[in-house]
């Protein structure tokens, strides 16, 4: 009965974030600009550099240099806010356009929530990894 209830639970999460996402493409294309098209793929590539800059300060901090596992997640997380938010505060300082703290936050608040579970599902995966590697490094070693 538990495990149909977090399997119900699951299906129901993933469904609304497929219901959410079909949504949000509806309403960027039915309001598809030039700008835009522009922010789009702005977005898109801020989102690449956080992702990969990410990855490498975990893989430094876990992988290299033995710290522990949750300050490799408060420094993703430091990473993740600190990028996502600096073209609000770069229109701010620089180009002196105000910019909505509403805004602001939706962005780092979805900026964290998604890049910090996806941090999270990788380091599940090479745990998981790992974990086969040392039980056929284990086979061959008993050969």
């Amino acid at each position: 009965m538990k495990e149909n209830l977090k399997d119900f639970l699951f299906n129901l999460f993933v469904s609304s974030l497929i219901g959410l996402f079909v949504g949000m493409l509806e309403v960027t294309i039915t309001n598809m600009s030039s700008m835009v098209a522009a922010t789009l793929i702005t977005d898109s590539l801020i989102g690449a550099f956080i992702g990969t800059i990410s990855m490498f300060a975990f893989i430094y901090i876990f992988e290299m240099k033995e710290m522990d596992i949750k300050i490799a997640f408060i420094v993703v997380f430091m990473i993740i806010g600190i990028i996502s938010s600096t073209p609000s505060i770069y229109l701010y300082f620089v180009q002196n356009i105000n910019i909505s703290v509403i805004r602001l936050m939706s962005i780092v608040i979805s900026a964290e929530f998604l890049g910090m579970s996806f941090c999270y599902y990788s380091y599940k995966k090479c745990l998981e990894l790992n974990s086969k590697l040392i039980n056929k490094k284990k086979q061959f070693s008993k050969k």
